[in-house]
């Protein structure tokens, strides 16, 4: 039988706020960003970085229980970034 001390309960000020604010996470905004730059330019190399990305925000927000938002981003990075994909290789193989 262990004696540690029971874990910390999050404190709340103001209103009711919980001191523990979540961030965005910087994956779903950078997955987000190359979808869009590879909507202009190298299509293929940035699209699949934005898909990449995108996945990777996607599993770290699952695994930080509210700590990290911006899933919707993160998603929206993935499917931006398969349309970078996909037009850049309709426009390769014509």
């Amino acid at each position: 039988m262990s004696s540690l001390p029971p874990p910390e309960m999050p404190r709340f000020d103001n209103g009711g706020q919980n001191s523990l604010n979540p961030t965005k996470d910087r994956k779903a905004i950078g997955s987000l960003a190359c979808a869009i730059l590879g909507l202009i330019v190298l299509g293929i190399v940035f699209g699949a970085v934005a898909i990449w990305l995108g996945l990777v925000a996607r599993k770290n927000i699952k695994l930080s229980q509210g700590a990290l938002t911006g899933s919707g981003m993160a998603m929206a990075g993935i499917v931006l970034g398969g349309l970078d994909v996909l037009f850049t290789l309709v426009l390769i193989t014509q």
